[in-house]
């Protein structure tokens, strides 16, 4: 269960200052971090400004690229997501989003905003638990003295 609560708990309590910068841009709290002004401008058109966002979880990741030909060198693209419960103006109801920053080896970075599917959302930690009990039960099961 520690590996699917404890990534998201790290990202809870230690936040990337990048994605808290764009979702206070998305808020028009601040200025949007650089190279995130465009996808900050286009979400807040299509919803209106963000009134209030909780984070419910995050997550990291790592890419490597590799060019067949042997022409390029190899390419790292790390990726951070954080997730949140997000009420914007122009919706009637709270949205789950996923904020994602992309970064590669040269320092460049990249910004995606994207409605989250509330099931698979759910599904992860769900898993665990059930797995968990499940367990238990066996466990449980097995230590207990035969009847008889």
């Amino acid at each position: 269960m520690g590996a699917t609560f404890l990534p998201s708990l790290h990202y809870l309590l230690f936040p990337d200052q990048d994605i808290e910068q764009f979702v206070a841009a998305l808020k028009g709290a601040g200025p949007a971090p650089l190279d995130a002004d465009t996808v900050v401008e286009q979400a807040k058109a299509a919803l209106g400004p963000l009134t209030k966002a909780i984070q419910i979880g995050g997550g990291y990741g790592v890419m490597k690229s590799f060019h067949l030909s042997g022409a390029h060198e190899r390419a790292t693209i790390s990726g951070t997501e954080h997730d949140y419960i997000a009420w914007f103006e122009k919706t009637q109801k709270p949205m789950p989003i996923s904020i994602v920053l992309y970064t590669n080896d040269a320092g460049q970075k990249a910004y995606r905003i994207a409605q989250l599917n509330p099931v698979g959302l759910a599904r992860n930690p769900v898993l665990a638990v059930l797995f968990f009990l499940v367990s238990l039960f066996l466990v449980r099961k097995r230590e207990s003295p035969a009847q008889g």
